[in-house]
């Protein structure tokens, strides 16, 4: 009883096999006409998969190449709704965060004054020591990480930690007075 049931589902197999290897090049083509190469082998893929999860029993045999190729059909379909959902609501994300920017920088005035900032932050990193500054550059300009900008420079992490830290502290100990005085002159 046991090996009639595993030469019928090895039959079944073979059978799904040979009418995948069949049909799925005529499905990929269909459905390359919808969305991109990569994207028509998957749907065509999760197609054959549902089909055989599904409806194990279905017949296979040409007269169902209609329903199949409905099934891929409706697959693209789905997919490019989906995706047009997701691109408006990406877009519609992003025009807000425009927005919001637009009502945060509402002037000309108001770009000056960060350029000015950023001036004096970049003013008071290039007064840092020599390595400190390169370490400091590397580590949050180039945003590399520590490990790396160890073994660049063949120092040890903690060197470069020590460095960081004491850049960190000199530009805080120059920004500071002037962040305090820019605080009371704008409020």
């Amino acid at each position: 009883m046991q090996d009639n049931k595993k030469k019928f589902e090895d039959i079944t197999i073979q059978k799904f096999e040979n009418f995948y290897l069949q049909q799925a090049p005529k499905l990929i083509f269909y459905a390359r006409k919808f969305v991109d190469d990569f994207l028509a082998e998957d749907i065509v893929h999760d197609v054959f998969l549902k089909i055989w999860m599904e409806t194990p029993d279905i017949d296979l045999c040409e007269e169902n190449n209609p329903y199949f190729f409905r099934m891929v059909r409706n697959a693209c379909f789905d997919f490019l709704k989906h995706k047009a959902v997701e691109e408006s609501f990406w877009d519609k994300a992003l025009n807000e965060l425009k927005m919001e920017e637009l009502e945060w920088a509402d002037s000309y005035e108001t770009f000056v004054e960060q350029e000015d900032k950023i001036n004096i932050v970049y003013a008071v990193i290039d007064q840092l020591p020599l390595k400190c500054k390169e370490i400091f550059v590397k580590a949050y300009l180039e945003e590399q990480k520590h490990s790396d900008i160890a073994s660049q420079l063949n120092i040890s992490v903690r060197t470069v930690d020590t460095q960081i830290y004491k850049a960190l502290k000199i530009i805080r100990d120059h920004l500071l007075p002037i962040l305090v005085l820019l605080f009371f002159l704008f409020s």
